[in-house]
């Protein structure tokens, strides 16, 4: 039986590659010289800041399309890609899990039920150009000075 493979520096044998932020074990399939968590506060991000989908993502002609066929395995890829975002981060914002994007976005499971549409859609804050009003969840309505709201109404009876 073999010893178990870590991760080497190249040209080093017996020394498992360390992150240079924190000094953790890296993964053999990290090319970078530091963890994810390292390069994401490298990059700016506060620890334990939420993650949010840059506005500029829905500029992209590849994204509206996808929205149009209602593809949203491939518009969580892109979503992904263009706002440098994890499965983690988007499953963090719609409440969809990991493993269920992870196969969205392979294409093993398809984006069927509406209630999970509209998670999805709301979770990624689409603007509804782009989607549609149908698609998207209700909206608490807002009561002018003086007006009063069915729930207002509810409220009082």
């Amino acid at each position: 039986m073999s010893a178990p493979r870590t991760a080497q520096a190249p040209g080093l044998t017996g020394h498992p590659r360390r992150c240079h932020g924190c000094g953790c074990h890296l993964s053999r399939y990290n090319d970078d010289a530091q963890c994810n968590a390292c390069l994401r506060l490298a990059w700016g991000e506060a620890p334990g800041a939420q993650p949010c989908v840059p506005e500029h993502v829905w500029e992209s002609s590849d994204i509206q399309l996808a929205l149009q066929e209602r593809d949203f395995g491939t518009v969580c890829l892109l979503v992904r890609r263009l706002g440098s975002l994890r499965q983690d981060d988007l499953a963090t914002l719609t409440g969809l899990s990991q493993a269920f994007l992870s196969m969205l976005e392979s294409g093993v499971r398809r984006l069927t039920n509406i209630d999970k549409i509209v998670l999805l859609l709301d979770g990624l804050d689409v603007p509804i150009e782009l989607t549609g009003p149908i698609l998207r969840g209700p909206k608490a309505p807002t009561a002018l000075p003086g007006q009063r709201t069915a729930e207002s109404e509810f409220e009082s009876a």
